[in-house]
């Protein structure tokens, strides 16, 4: 698999490092890494969230992404996402497979310079739905609504997991002021046995060099567990970022992450930190990627 990627990934960097607009209101962008983390043990993970979308100007549109991390241990999480957009003036509805609200609408930054560690430490951020979705069968039912009204953006949403029976609400709020955005969004699940549901509050500024970033959550389930997000970063250069993220949980380990990237203006990167978790082992990654 490396020795496929990593000359994909130099091909690629002659390519402009912007969501690339195919006309006809057809659009497409994303993002793919390889990352190799060490730890108690060692893993190698391929991440790629890759996403197109298609307006018509007037009614029709459609939304499709594919967003899938594999390790090298046979781990598969991918989600598949596809849906039918109607733009209407009372709002966006979206039908079939749509993408969890509050993911498309949210505004801070994955944890740490690591999907791997973005992914264990989601269940306390979110967003729930497809961390979930992932497990099931990653394509997952369901209907979203979205409208703006000034700076201030809002919806819901419904999902379905067939293979676990488990029904999702979600709701998001963002209000924008300025460089900074108030934002507010919450998923409940109904599963068999028990009900979950992860709310989340905060705000994120961003500057001209630096982004600031808080969050509050709290997951319900069979306890209640409180957490605190708190992120910032820093354009040391316009082609280096330094970020730091702390991740403050009630009654557990706290968790503290620092990293660098390196980005090119074709879209090629390279980045890589270390995190800390309390009492535990630090967690080393490093990665390659291409974003456009």
């Amino acid at each position: 698999m490396t020795r496929l990627l990593v000359p994909a990934l130099l091909a690629l960097s002659s390519l402009p490092a912007a969501a690339q607009d195919a006309g006809n209101g057809l659009s497409f962008g994303g993002e793919v890494k390889l990352e190799y983390v060490d730890s108690n043990s060692s893993d190698l993970v391929l991440d790629g969230d890759l996403g197109l979308t298609w307006r018509s100007g007037g009614m029709l549109g459609f939304d499709a992404a594919l967003d899938t991390t594999y390790l090298d241990d046979g781990t598969d999480l991918t989600n598949v996402w596809a849906a039918l957009v109607l733009s209407t003036g009372a709002g966006e509805f979206a039908l079939g497979a749509p993408r969890p609200l509050v993911e498309t609408m949210s505004v801070m930054p994955r944890f740490s310079s690591s999907r791997l560690v973005d992914l264990e430490t989601g269940f306390l951020r979110g967003p729930m739905t497809s961390f979930a979705s992932a497990q099931d069968n990653g394509v997952t039912p369901g209907i979203t609504y979205r409208q703006a009204s000034g700076n201030l953006t809002f919806g819901a949403g419904y999902h379905h997991l067939d293979d676990s029976n488990v029904d999702v609400v979600e709701g998001a709020m963002n209000y924008v002021s300025g460089a900074t955005t108030f934002f507010i969004s919450g998923e409940f699940a109904t599963v068999p046995g028990t009900d979950f549901s992860l709310m989340q509050i905060g705000a994120f500024h961003d500057a001209d060099r630096f982004d600031l970033g808080a969050a509050f959550a709290q997951l319900d389930a069979s306890s209640t567990v409180h957490s605190l997000r708190l992120y910032g970063s820093y354009d040391i250069m316009s082609a280096l970022t330094l970020r730091g993220d702390a991740l403050l949980i009630q009654d557990a380990s706290d968790i503290y992450s620092l990293s660098a990237t390196y980005a090119m203006p074709s879209g090629l990167f390279v980045e890589g930190g270390g995190t800390v978790v309390n009492g535990s082992d630090e967690i080393y990654d490093i990665g390659v990627g291409f974003k456009f």
